[in-house]
């Protein structure tokens, strides 16, 4: 066991001797060119016969350090890449290409754009990968049912995008948001919840389903409303959906208190000039809730 050993321990003895070795004569091959290089320069000009002992040099320095990106910069640096052979005190060179960052200031780029600039902004002037993630929150948000309306406006726009990889992927997301809402509604479609009646009226305000289609899911939520009593907001705004009556929003703010159901009311009877019922319910409060702009909700 003990010999064993032995012979495996000179075994990589040898192997690190003969890695040495020949890591030795590629450096000294390689200085010898530059220098040589350098020298033909100085004396005769810069020639096609220079470029090509360049790429030789460049050859030589990735059969020595096996890594793509120092010889890039191996390139770049030439006529000063001599100094790339300088060892130095603490580490090696290659060392510094793969200093690892630590998690805590690692950044990702698209993340921070992201939530950094406006996503109507990112929609003119994003890059193709800004886009792609755009549709793919899209797809978080709209099942949720998170500003149906406005995120089903921005994905329209990313369909129509001039970039192939950013309408391909739109156009997965519209499929996805498609199935996963004809998957929950097929499921569910004899159940009388607020879950399930979700599903459809969510499905209903992404404007994707046409026609026919279209007054079969609104006869079915209106059937399971009917059969289903509640007190949460929601159930009342699919009620003003269904029927165009804004007065089940006064209805669900008076049984709930919601806030967000009055500034509903009051914002449908502002966009119909009824000024009349407006002002029997105008006060500091409601006047506030007016000007409150839906993301500070």
């Amino acid at each position: 066991m003990k010999s064993k050993f032995v012979n495996e321990n000179q075994s990589v003895q040898f192997s690190k001797t003969k890695n040495q070795t020949t890591a030795s004569v590629l450096t000294t091959t390689n200085l010898v060119l530059i220098g040589l290089n350098i020298f033909s320069i100085l004396t005769d000009g810069l020639r096609l016969e220079n470029f090509i002992v360049v790429g030789i040099s460049a050859a030589l320095f990735y059969l020595q350090r096996k890594n793509i990106s120092e010889t890039f910069v191996f390139i770049l640096a030439y006529p000063f890449s001599w100094l790339f052979f300088l060892p130095l005190k603490n580490e090696e060179i290659e060392d510094f290409f793969n200093i690892p960052i630590p998690p805590e200031i690692r950044l990702n780029i698209e993340e921070k754009i992201l939530t950094a600039m406006p996503v109507k902004t990112l929609l003119v002037i994003g890059n193709p990968d800004e886009k792609k993630e755009i549709a793919r929150n899209i797809y978080k948000y709209v099942v949720k049912g998170i500003d149906i309306e406005e995120n089903m406006k921005y994905l329209r726009m990313l369909l129509r995008d001039s970039h192939m990889d950013v309408t391909l992927v739109a156009g997965q997301v519209l499929e996805d948001i498609e199935n996963y809402f004809e998957s929950k509604i097929s499921k569910t479609k004899d159940i009388n919840d607020i879950e399930s009646c979700l599903n459809i009226y969510y499905y209903l305000r992404t404007e994707i389903p046409k026609g026919i289609l279209r007054e079969e899911l609104k006869e079915l939520l209106s059937k399971k409303l009917k059969n289903l009593e509640s007190k949460i907001p929601v159930y009342f705004e699919m009620l003003c959906y269904l029927t165009g009556d804004e007065n089940y929003y006064l209805i669900g703010y008076e049984k709930t208190r919601e806030p967000v159901l009055l500034r509903n009311f009051l914002l449908s009877k502002l966009s119909k000039r009824e000024y009349n019922i407006i002002k029997s319910y105008l006060s500091p409060e409601t006047k506030s809730l007016i000007c409150k702009s839906e993301l500070a909700w």
